[in-house]
């Protein structure tokens, strides 16, 4: 079971650090003078990363309204260096993390499922970070940092490699040398309320097109599925009948990825079409940086550009779009609720309050729900890498990735009864929008081995948002 538990280690990756995000905060990024995404950023964000130097391409700042700083620097290959600290100011701050902190430091390399390397404590990472400049005036700020970064090592199949006593085998790595100057940052709230004024927020777009500006008169966002995929399609109208329109994968996330040419309504494209019954001209090549994608909220903003062609090579002719940039907003998900029920001896149990967090148990992130109904308490306690389907609990938590269900008839006072027995399904795992549903059922006895008696859990039901 303990495999499956890991498959994939994009799971990990969606749930410990936000690289694939939906987070609600707007990141801004800053380029040298008469240079976009692509371009060098020289003394922006670098750093030497196994003893190869590390220059973004992209470099984004945001500063929270509780003071919390978040760097990322990304390089054109996939490689990104993500930086967390709380409580920002002029000073040296310890980013290594033990796994519920502010402060962290992560890099990724260039595989897209693989694991990221975190300064994780408990794995052997460390590191700092010193903010040299927070000039909150002309909100720039630069700095050093440095850190060792520790990850699960994986065989070629994706599957976590063990020792002998079944532990994950950890590797690291080491990013020194760090450096981000003059960065402008953006200050975003702590928590997006959205809406208000309950006013209903305009579409924002536009383009040059082999250098005339692009004005659409109307911009249309839809949100179709195709072959499962859930896409947002952006369709801009101008006065002259011109259009553009471009076609984002839901899953796609911030950060800066390559358009195809083409597309069966599932890939990442642009188009332009002129007004004179001309082809399609699709991206060939084509960029776009995702600054925000909150799929929440229902916002997306964005800067791209391409070169359009026609792809079958019916039409010769060749188009320039540059310097586009939008702001849409769509149909968001709304947030439900925590929810958790269950029976006790057939006796319902109905919590007054739920709570949901975060641990690492041995390098497993882990998933902890803590309910009270009255004077009684029930958690139910599993890996963060679970996935869809049913699973037998255990007793207790020894190597980080067993399931455990706890009974306490009294709270604080009664001695826990956990689950002998028991089956824990996974319904439902969102990982874009971090929601868990599942089923539940077990058998508690005293983990004491002292006393005889038996409850038997049934029909529990749960909803988790993972924080």
């Amino acid at each position: 079971m303990k495999n499956r538990y890991l498959i994939g280690g994009i799971l990990l990756l969606l749930l410990a650090f936000p690289f694939i995000s939906c987070e609600n905060e707007p990141l801004t990024g800053t380029f040298p003078e008469g240079q976009g995404p692509n371009g060098p950023a020289a003394g922006k964000f670098k750093a030497t990363v196994a003893g190869v130097e590390f220059t973004a391409d992209l470099a984004l700042a945001t500063l929270s309204e509780s003071r919390t700083l978040v760097l990322k620097g990304t390089k054109g290959n996939g490689e990104k260096i993500n930086l967390s600290v709380a409580d920002a100011a002029l000073g040296t701050f310890d980013i290594s993390w033990d796994g519920t902190s502010k402060n962290w430091g992560v890099y990724k390399d260039t595989k897209p499922t693989s694991l990221p390397y975190a300064s994780l404590i408990d794995g052997g990472g460390r590191g700092t970070l010193e903010i040299t400049l927070l000039d909150e005036e002309r909100k720039k700020v630069s700095g050093t940092f440095e850190f060792v970064g520790v990850r699960i090592k994986m065989d070629d199949a994706g599957n976590p490699i063990l020792d002998g006593n079944g532990a994950p085998v950890m590797e690291s790595i080491d990013i020194t040398s760090g450096s981000f100057t003059s960065l402008s940052y953006t200050i975003v709230e702590d928590e997006d309320e959205g809406g208000g004024d309950g006013d209903t927020p305009l579409n924002e777009f536009f383009a040059k097109v082999d250098g005339v500006g692009f004005i659409p008169e109307s911009i249309t966002v839809t949100e179709p599925i195709n072959a499962d995929v859930h896409m947002v399609k952006i369709e801009a109208l101008n006065a002259e009948n011109e259009f553009l329109r471009i076609d984002i994968p839901k899953a796609l996330g911030v950060g800066t990825f390559n358009m195809e040419n083409l597309s069966d309504g599932t890939k990442l494209i642009a188009l332009y079409r002129d007004n004179r019954g001309g082809e399609n001209l699709t991206s060939n090549p084509g960029k776009i940086t995702i600054t925000e994608f909150d799929l929440i909220h229902g916002v997306l903003k964005a800067t791209f550009q391409f070169t359009g062609k026609d792809p079958l090579g019916n039409d010769p002719r060749v188009v320039k779009v540059k310097e586009g940039n939008f702001t849409v907003y769509f149909e968001g998900v709304p947030q439900p609720e925590n929810l958790f029920t269950a029976n006790i001896d057939g006796n319902p149990y109905a919590p007054e309050t739920i709570e949901i967090s975060m641990t690492v148990v041995n390098q497993y992130p882990r998933v902890n729900i803590v309910t009270n109904d009255r004077d009684r308490r029930m958690t139910l306690s599993f890996p963060a890498t679970i996935t869809e389907g049913a699973f037998d609990m255990g007793e207790e938590v020894i190597l980080g990735n067993e399931i455990v269900g706890t009974y306490y008839p009294i709270d604080g006072v009664s001695i826990p009864y956990v689950s002998q027995t028991g089956t824990i399904e996974i319904t439902s795992y969102d990982y874009l929008t971090r929601i868990i549903e599942g089923t539940f059922s077990f058998t508690a006895v005293d983990a004491t081995g002292l006393h005889n008696g038996i409850y038997e859990i049934t029909s529990g039901e749960f909803l988790a948002i993972l924080p």
